[in-house]
């Protein structure tokens, strides 16, 4: 009667160390989830940044021209798709720009705030 005794005792005290683990392992994969879903969501936004500078300097600084309806659409949308109110307030103030110099710094400006977008 003892041993059946002791291997209940036995299996209830496997039993709760199993759902004492079980327990653990899942708040640990909650925690690695939540991280790499973060993670996700900060190179989702760093992609659509860069995209948006890679066009930007591609399209308005290199070209030498003017800058076409089709490229000053997709900038738009590429502004838009980063959905950083800063970013987008800067290129509407570089879009508003007036004279050379103010476009310029304005220029200077957006460039910087695509250096201090990006997230490591």
């Amino acid at each position: 009667m003892k041993k059946i005794i002791v291997f209940y005792i036995v299996i209830i005290l496997l039993f709760a160390a199993s759902l004492a683990c079980n327990i653990y392992f899942y708040s640990e994969y909650k925690s690695v989830k939540k991280q790499y879903n973060d993670f996700l969501d900060i190179k989702k936004f760093n992609e659509k940044v860069i995209f948006f500078n890679k066009i930007f300097v591609e399209k308005v600084l290199i070209k030498s021209d003017q800058v076409s309806y089709e490229d000053r659409i997709k900038l738009e949308n590429a502004v838009i798709a980063t959905e950083d109110e800063e970013l987008i307030n800067q290129w509407h103030s570089f879009l508003n720009s007036k004279t050379e110099s103010e476009a310029q710094e304005q220029t200077k400006q957006l460039l910087f705030l695509f250096v201090t977008k990006i997230i490591y």
